[in-house]
């Protein structure tokens, strides 16, 4: 088999495509992990529900049924969402101390976030924008924000990288 030549065009062409190629799969790694924080955000009543409701006590010392092992999966699965809840509690809680303490936009951020999401009566975008009278692309730019921010409070360093990559 003969070798291929290529011009230093080409392998140009080469090298970018795969540079470009990496960004696109970077950024779509931390959409993934953005949607994550507005999925977990977008389904925190359901959560929360998820705990108050009451599953039967497993208190027997022989040999599990099908049934009783699903329970034990469901009461995982309960132990599980607790131990986050709890934790995503204590970072809403401080996101919202840390706002407080901020300047006008700080707490509009945290207010946009508690009615998107948190309240019992959640709010629209349109109806944000009225509250606060902005634009409702701008209520848009201010919980991409609020989310940037409360997934660097939930993922660490980890999430800086993301957001400089994200558009």
């Amino acid at each position: 088999m003969e070798p291929i030549n290529l011009t230093d065009e080409t392998i140009a062409k080469i090298v970018n495509g795969l540079i470009s190629g990496d960004k696109k799969i970077k950024k779509l790694t931390s959409q993934k992990k953005l949607r994550n924080v507005k999925e977990l955000l977008s389904k925190y009543p359901l959560l929360e529900n998820h705990l108050d409701v009451d599953l039967p006590k497993i208190e027997s010392e022989t040999p599990l049924s099908k049934n009783q092992l699903s329970l034990y999966s469901l009461l995982g699965y309960r132990a599980r969402s607790k131990e986050l809840m709890e934790f995503v509690n204590i970072i809403l809680k401080r996101y919202k101390d840390i706002c407080s303490q901020g300047d006008d936009k700080q707490r509009r951020k945290y207010d946009i976030i508690y009615n998107l999401y948190l309240s019992d009566n959640r709010m629209t975008y349109i109806q944000l924008a009225n509250k606060h009278n902005l634009d409702p692309s701008t209520v848009h730019k201010y919980e991409k924000s609020a989310i940037n921010d409360i997934a660097v409070m939930i993922f660490g360093a980890d999430s800086l990288n993301d957001i400089s990559i994200r558009p």
